[in-house]
């Protein structure tokens, strides 16, 4: 299903512009990119995953872990046998070389089951994935089970584990949306309920021992929900001293998520979990990425300034750009997330269908994802210490609903990279509908990821090169008023580029994206940057949902480009069933309206001469070279609505 168009511009194919085009300027050289039908983006090396005694999945920098959701059975029954042949086809469907760092994760059942039929469906799907070598992680616990039903034991985990080689770990998901408060979580206290365990925290810590005891992964999903006091979710849960240490202990066992959705506080939630790796609560941190976020952010169509959250028909979730999936893992990845799990894999929009049975893998895969997962392998995920050394100020929590962490995200991080949320205060008439903040893409790379560190973290020992807040003097030196603290962050994070985008530079890779969630008239971003080894000057222009992944080698400056938006009015409108519309896309359709082809310009200066310029792109991308010979400058004109891959010869 991967269409590459490979066109190639060469230094003999320059066309020079007539005199008379050209009368009082420097000479100049121009040409289009010519498509050839040539296909490319195949597997990369195929690597192993580093094997661990006593751990069934090691994960790391270099030991990335792929979650790919799972595979519900168009119409058919959901029972674990069939659960287990479409797990398969997926996970043999994907390219060989990411399958070895690839999981499939189930999460049937996990909120209509009892806990009888769960272990039963689990021991179904996991005796065929046993001996198709298919690794699985299940879901055990998510939003209101303690709610609903009886918790499993830490014994009955545990033998689920023993009994299945495939079974990787088990997934909690989304406990932020019980509410949990001082009032209600009775920390250290077993809450009864006609003799059931209903207390979450317990819950977690017998499948956190259940994980560890087995070699498998806990891994924790979540998000912060402002409608709960805006409390400060995951740290909330972790003031209970036995779970803090419980993680601590099994850290290799623990993988704590951004489930990014829900209500607001996107920016807090993924500041919480950065502060528990760095600390060493868990492992690994990763991200949990869904187009389901523009249904709970209440948008519609893009430029609408939406409606309350959860409001819309969830079919708007068609309406996420597949490119947002790029940009959300790259603001992760730029902070040492090696977790990465896709929701909204299997409609409106997804990475795979089921098409007469067999799976087919879409363009949001193979434009969107598998480049980024090949980068990944390829080194581009910094480690801890790069993280640290990029991280010039923390905050160490002391209560989760401090007024510093507080609001509909954490005041720390408006006006920052995190919108003030100022335009909601504008619209009183329909306040209520902003009880969530319409935004989750950082506005600026300026100030990296600022970490909130847990409450018993030592900050001394875990950032001892960082400035660290508390409550106490984040109101000393900052006085809650903004233009205070953008002064205060200034002066402790240099200015490393100019313009209103989006700019990462580590681990030897550059990431320039458009911050704009669903604004698209006048929506374009450009940044001004130095390249560190070729040292030329790059200008890049770039419209809403469109980012490039720009890797300097020995010869050449490599620009990974990508826009993918899809045509969903039809789907949207009720014209068009779910089913039919993927299939399309699957096909290669969806992708061809002529309002998402959007234009990028990428400027280059400082060379000597022109340079050679070559190109791939998907789904018709059209391309222009134009060499400036006064200023030195080369400038690529790309429209396009997909991957275009652009090498330029230093």
């Amino acid at each position: 299903m991967k269409r590459l168009l490979c066109f190639i511009l060469a230094l003999s194919m320059l066309l020079v512009l007539p005199c008379e085009a050209a009368a009082d300027a420097a000479p100049q050289a121009e040409a289009d990119l010519v498509l050839l039908p040539e296909k490319s983006n195949g597997t990369t090396q195929i690597r192993t995953r580093r094997q661990v005694d006593g751990l069934r999945m090691y994960v790391d920098e270099e030991n990335p872990l792929f979650m790919i959701r799972n595979c519900p059975i168009w119409g058919g029954p959901q029972t674990g046998e069939a659960f287990a042949e479409y797990a398969i086809k997926t996970y043999y469907a994907l390219p060989e070389d990411i399958r070895n760092f690839a999981v499939i994760y189930i999460d049937e059942g996990t909120t209509d089951m009892t806990p009888a039929r769960q272990l039963e469906f689990w021991d179904e799907l996991l005796t065929i994935t046993d001996v198709a070598n298919v690794p699985i992680v299940c879901q055990s616990e998510c939003f209101c089970t303690n709610k609903t039903r009886d918790p499993f034991t830490q014994e009955e985990l545990s033998a689920v584990f023993k009994e299945h080689k495939s079974l990787i770990g088990f997934v909690q998901v989304e406990l932020s949306t019980n509410g949990v408060t001082n009032e209600n979580l009775a920390y250290d206290e077993v809450t009864e309920d006609n003799g059931v365990n209903k207390n979450i925290l317990a819950r977690m810590k017998s499948c956190v021992k259940a994980c560890a005891e087995n070699g498998g992964l806990f891994i924790w999903q979540d998000m912060e929900y402002i409608y709960y006091k805006k409390a400060n979710y995951v740290n909330q849960l972790l003031k209970d001293r036995e779970l803090y240490d419980l993680l601590k202990a099994n850290s290799e066992n623990v993988i704590i998520m951004d489930k990014h959705n829900g209500h607001g506080r996107h920016f807090a939630s993924q500041a919480n979990i950065l502060g528990c790796w760095l600390d060493d609560v868990c492992g690994n941190w990763g991200v949990n990425l869904e187009n389901f976020l523009w249904y709970e952010e209440g948008f519609i169509e893009y430029d609408d300034i939406g409606v309350a959250p959860n409001e819309p028909d969830p079919i708007t979730t068609a309406k996420y750009p597949p490119a947002l999936f790029g940009i959300d893992m790259i603001a992760d990845m730029v902070g040492g997330a090696t977790v990465y799990a896709i929701e909204g894999t299997f409609s409106r929009g997804g990475l795979y269908h089921f098409v007469d049975g067999e799976v087919i893998l879409t363009p949001t895969f193979y434009d969107v994802l598998y480049p980024i997962y090949q980068l990944i392998l390829n080194g581009a995920v910094p480690d801890k210490e790069e993280v640290k050394q990029n991280i010039k100020v923390a905050y160490k929590m002391s209560l989760p609903r401090a007024y510093a962490l507080s609001g509909n995200d954490a005041h720390l991080l408006q006006g920052l990279y995190c919108d003030t949320f100022s335009f909601i205060e504008e619209k009183i008439d329909i306040t209520p509908y902003f009880d969530c903040t319409k935004t989750w893409v950082p506005s600026t790379g300026r100030y990296y990821i600022i970490p909130i560190l847990p409450i018993y973290s030592n900050p001394a020992e875990v950032l001892p090169e960082s400035e660290i807040l508390n409550d106490f003097t984040y109101f000393i030196n900052l006085l809650f008023i903004n233009p205070i603290k953008t002064k205060f962050f200034n002066k402790r994070y240099e200015e490393t580029y100019t313009g209103d985008g989006v700019l990462f530079d580590i681990n030897d890779y550059i990431y320039i994206f458009n911050s704009n969630e669903n604004k698209t008239v006048d929506s374009e971003q450009s940044v001004n940057y130095t390249l560190p080894k070729s040292k030329k000057q790059i200008n890049a222009t770039f419209a809403a949902h469109t980012y490039a992944i720009i890797n300097e080698t020995d010869n050449s400056i490599e620009i990974d480009l990508c826009n993918l938006r899809l045509d969903t009015d039809a789907v949207c409108n009720g014209q068009e069933g779910e089913d039919q519309f993927m299939r399309a896309y699957a096909a290669g359709g969806k992708m061809d309206n002529p309002r998402d082809f959007r234009k990028t310009v990428i400027k280059l200066t400082g060379f000597d001469s022109m340079p050679g310029v070559g190109a791939t792109g998907s789904n018709g991308s059209k391309g222009r070279a134009d060499w400036d010979e006064e200023t030195k400058t080369l400038t690529l004109t790309v429209v396009s609505n997909g991957e275009t891959r652009i090498t330029v010869e230093r």
